[in-house]
Formats: structure tokens, sequence, C-alpha cells
């Protein structure tokens, strides 16, 4: 690596089923380095590396010894308070990159947070955890453009079938609900649950393209990624906001792109799901909600603008 500029090291956890979180971290990386900086990801064993997403970018590993200069930034994702807590004593710049609000306070001691570990700088796509980190910590937080795939996440209405896609990784409403509905008599019979989990990303956007419907569970998003690559691909998405979703997801009135119920309120999602196919059988369908989907997905499909923001970032970057 070449220590005559900064270098800037992104922090990616060992984590091998395909996440948007770490899909983002690499990303990152490939705008950097297009946009000239000397920009790696670094895993912590030594040989690990992800290529399922297709941003391929140079990987350095822990085991390597790295030599940090004084003007380098360490990217440290939200979750990672102990490595916040062993680089405190570093020379390099460090900066948060936080994508769940919910992971802030949870592996942080009582009465500490990152400013106690010399944390003064992050960036993330969202402006709730932005205004929360402002607020809590007192942090100089960028906000960074969010992007999603419309290239990838495409309406194929020949495509779609009666089928229910849902992810139960990070909230069990979606396995539930399955119990429930395929013992129960009525209308779900007709669907298809497919669990959205162990799939490369192509074989995820082709279960959307495919699904009728996407059961958004997610509770803890400072971005509605799963949400809007659904939408982006003409699902009709039924769940929570999950807090950070509450911006891009609209339930009610001429804007509407979606079904919400409350959060965390399964007996809601149950009887919300049940109504959204009961109606469905009845009519066109959701033209309007869908095309309304369409347009929000669309807000996040310039690729560039995140780079560009990120770009902007890290060139005003404090010396």
């Amino acid at each position: 690596m070449d220590t005559k500029v900064p270098t800037i090291l992104y922090l990616c956890p060992d984590f091998s089923p395909p996440s948007a979180g770490t899909r983002r971290l690499y990303r990152h990386v490939e705008h950097l380095r297009r946009a000239g900086f000397d920009a790696f990801i670094v895993h912590n064993r030594k040989g690990f590396m992800l290529s399922w997403h297709g941003h391929h970018v140079p990987i350095v590993w822990m085991e390597d010894k790295l030599t940090l200069n004084k003007d380098d930034i360490i990217v440290i994702p939200e979750g990672m308070s102990g490595i916040m807590r062993s680089t405190r004593h570093l020379p390099c710049n460090r900066v948060v990159i936080v994508l769940n609000w919910a992971h802030i306070y949870r592996n942080l001691p009582s009465r500490e947070d990152w400013s106690d570990y010399g944390i003064r700088y992050g960036i993330t796509p969202s402006p709730v955890i932005k205004a929360f980190l402002e607020w809590s910590m007192d942090l100089q937080i960028g906000l960074i453009a969010n992007y999603v795939d419309t290239r990838k996440f495409l309406y194929q209405p020949e495509k779609k079938k009666r089928q229910i896609a849902y992810s139960s990784r990070k909230d069990p409403s979606g396995e539930i609900l399955r119990s429930i509905f395929e013992k129960k008599p009525g209308m779900l019979k007709g669907y298809e649950w497919v669990l959205l989990e162990d799939l490369t990303e192509d074989g995820y956007a082709q279960i959307l393209a495919e699904s009728k419907i996407f059961l958004g569970t997610s509770l803890q998003e400072g971005v509605p990624t799963a949400a809007l690559e659904a939408m982006a691909a003409g699902c009709i998405v039924v769940g929570y906001a999950g807090v950070g979703g509450s911006k891009d997801m609209i339930g009610t009135g001429e804007k509407q792109n979606c079904f919400l119920v409350e959060n965390g309120d399964i007996p809601g999602l149950g009887r919300k799901l049940e109504q959204v196919v009961r109606d469905d059988e009845y009519e066109e369908g959701y033209a309007r909600i869908i095309k309304n989907a369409l347009e929000t997905a669309s807000r996040y499909g310039n690729y560039q603008r995140e780079g560009d923001s990120l770009e902007a970032y890290f060139r005003a970057f404090p010396s």
C-alpha cells in the first residue's frame, strides 16, 4: 500500500452469507478506488473474501500487521465496538459506518459511548441514524447517498406468481405467519412461501422478480434496503417500516407504495396479509401502489450519486 497518500481501510466482518451490509462496504471501496483513493477491504481471517456481490476490490487481512499513518482512515461498522476500543491508541483517524440504529448501543457497556473510545466521525445513508448520533453522542456524521440496483432488481410482470418472499434472519415474524397460514384454510393456501436466505444475489433478485408479495419484517434498519429492492422488483410490500423506513414506506393516501402495520404487530401483520391477498383476488391488482413503489425505488437507482457523496466526504475529511 502506498503510504504517501491516506489509505482508507473498510473493516468487514468475516460473514459469508449474502448481506446488504457487507455488500455496501465492498461497494463503498469500489467507489473510492474509482475516485482515486487508496482504499481496501479488511477481513480478519487470512484469505477470507466475499465475491457473491460482484464488487471486486483489493483485500487485506488483520494478520498482515498493517502499518498506519496519522492521515490514514479506518472505517469501522457500528457493531464492532470491541475494535473501536482496541484501536483508540492508533495514530490514524477512525470513522464509524452506521447502517443499523439498534446496534449502536447494544454492544456498549453501560454509560459508555463511542466518544469514550476517541470516535468523532461517522457516516450513514440514514437521516434517522444521523440525527440520532448527533443528538446522543454529539458526533460529526456525514450522510452518504443510498443506492438500490434497479437494473438487477427489475419489475418483470410476466414472471409474477402467487409467491410470498420473506426473510427470518432478523425477525421471526415471517416464519410465525408461514406456520399459521400453512395450517389455516383460506386464500393463502394458493401461495408458495419462499425464504430469502442462503442465496446468491442473483438468486435473491430472481425470487423477488417472481414473487407477488414481499413480507417486510425487519425492525432495525436505518434505511429499508430490502423493502426498496422488493419495490424495484414490483412486489407488493406488506410489513413494518422499522423506524428507518418511515420516510420511504408509505401505507396510505395517493402516494401509498406498500401496506404497513405497526412495528412488531404480528397479529396485525397476519390480518393485513390476508386482506391484501383477498382484495387482490377481486380487483385488477394494485397497479397504483406498484407504480408508486417503482417510483420510490427509482430515486435510489443512481449508482454514481453514492460514489460522488463518498468522494465529497473523504476529500473534505479533516487532516
